[in-house]
């Protein structure tokens, strides 16, 4: 079975342009052209976009991505490197949301200090905001 791209597209529920990057990028290899030189994908372009945008709902980068892809490439080595890549990520999630959960600290204390019953003039949220930037200079 052959695709275009448009139809490869629909399939996989990615947009053409998004398949042209991960293309450009080396995610997926350059597909066989017709002679009117538009791209042709069989089955196997299908599962490898699809563990792709997996991989981006998981939040993970392209490096990251290329590494799984490398390894996904040459299934008969050992897979402890794919658990120390996960491991990696996972550390950075949990970072991320420990950043997220003093952000949401910080608009909290800031959200506090507007009653919402004063006049924009006076109103406290914009004063803290603007003075943001001294604070996490200070902290």
């Amino acid at each position: 079975m052959s695709l275009k791209i448009g139809e490869l597209a629909k399939k996989v529920s990615c947009s053409v342009l998004t398949i042209r990057y991960y293309e450009k990028e080396g995610l997926i290899p350059s597909p066989e052209r017709t002679q009117g030189n538009y791209r042709l994908y069989n089955e196997d372009y299908i599962d490898r976009l699809k563990f792709i945008l997996n991989c981006r709902t998981l939040n993970m980068n392209l490096s990251e991505i290329k590494q799984l892809l490398s390894y996904k490439d040459t299934p008969n080595q050992n897979c402890s490197s794919i658990n120390h890549l996960v491991d990696s990520h996972i550390k950075i999630i949990k970072e991320n949301i420990n950043s997220q959960q003093k952000l949401i600290q910080q608009l909290l204390d800031i959200r506090r200090t507007c009653d919402g019953l004063c006049t924009v003039d006076k109103c406290g949220v914009l004063k803290e905001i603007g003075d943001y930037e001294t604070k996490l200079a200070i902290t």
